[in-house]
């Protein structure tokens, strides 16, 4: 199978593009004007890795991409939890809309969209089902242009359209936020709030893309909605203690309240949107409220339906990312080498 990957020059996208190629599929790896194939370099070698170049916010740029592939992976976004309305609109669902019509028009079977979690406001679950816990964040722009997004694509009937999401926190190799999270547990910068006992699902990117290439060739995906992710239900105080022992470092000690926290940063977020609307705001709602409640779902349709299961364990995962980023053991303690942001 041919398979066009959207965003396969980014953290996900490109783990996507080595899971086909693994898998034997040939990969039309769609890059914007503006990216870096740095992502894809360790994959430029193969024969069946094609890269082209367009932007999907430009029908005229999108057209042609899907002549000659049999499937499409639609993993390019505009991933960010602040922003203006227009740009996420414009990027996730005409994009989208864009994407599925040059899909459909060139006769591909399958489309698989890598949504997110994030389409459920963050109001406390365990064992979730995602197909029938309730899409309605719609507050947040990001989340908001993912579900008009999976409507489009569930909705699109020439195509068979399947929807994906990674757990809360997706991570690994090639993930520049794994570095900063790594490197503020090492500095001691990174707080817990509620003391990490908040639970959530993990989405190590192998085990997501693997998750992906099953979507795309199972017949029973069709037009069904999973979450790939770890096994297990770690808190996010697990997380960063196994984080710190991976870097030699000390687990958390930072504490902060819940709510407080998070009325805190809603009135920053406001009052920074007012004076200075084109700039990031140095603290979001959405940030200070990840932890306050558990978010966690059920992998059964995934397992059942697609012969899912994860190839690595979370630990695992975490071994190997800060393993990618250059920290090795030295003398009982760790060599500091590659965190974002270390100061050596």
């Amino acid at each position: 199978m041919k398979v066009l990957v959207t965003g396969a020059h980014g953290f996900l996208g490109s783990h996507v593009s080595e899971a086909l190629l693994a898998n034997g599929d040939a990969v039309r790896a769609l890059v914007t004007p503006w990216g870096s194939d740095a992502n894809l370099a360790h994959l430029l070698d193969n024969e069946r890795l094609e890269v082209t170049r367009a932007d999907l916010t430009d029908e005229a740029s999108v057209r042609g991409v899907c002549e000659g592939v049999d499937a499409v992976v639609h993993a390019a976004a505009r991933v960010a939890d602040w922003g203006p309305w227009d740009a996420f609109y414009r990027t996730n669902v005409v994009g989208t809309r864009a994407l599925l019509h040059e899909a459909a028009g060139a006769g591909c079977s399958r489309f698989v969209f890598v949504s997110s979690v994030a389409v459920h406001r963050y109001s406390g679950f365990r064992d979730a089902d995602p197909r029938t816990q309730p899409r309605d964040n719609v507050r947040n722009a990001y989340a908001y242009s993912k579900i008009l997004a999976e409507d489009l694509v569930l909705g699109e009937k020439r195509l068979e359209g399947v929807v994906v999401r990674p757990g809360l926190w997706p991570f690994g190799e090639r993930d520049a936020t794994f570095g900063r999270v790594a490197n503020a547990v090492l500095t001691g910068t990174l707080p817990l709030v509620r003391r990490g006992t908040t639970v959530i699902n993990t989405a190590y990117a192998p085990n997501f893309a693997h998750g992906v290439v099953l979507a795309l060739h199972a017949p029973a995906a069709a037009r069904h909605v999973y979450v790939l992710a770890d096994n297990g239900m770690p808190s996010w105080r697990e997380l960063f203690d196994a984080v710190a022992q991976a870097v030699g470092g000390d687990s958390p000690r930072l504490r902060l309240p819940g709510r407080p926290t998070r009325a805190l940063a809603t009135g920053v977020e406001a009052t920074w949107s007012t004076l200075f609307p084109r700039t990031e705001p140095p603290v979001t709602s959405y940030r200070a409220g990840l932890m306050l409640n558990d978010v966690h779902f059920s992998l059964r349709h995934a397992v059942e339906e697609l012969g899912y299961a994860p190839r690595y364990t979370w630990r695992e995962g975490i071994a190997r990312s800060v393993a990618a980023l250059g920290v090795a053991p030295s003398g009982g303690k760790r060599q500091r080498t590659g965190l974002p942001g270390h100061k050596r």
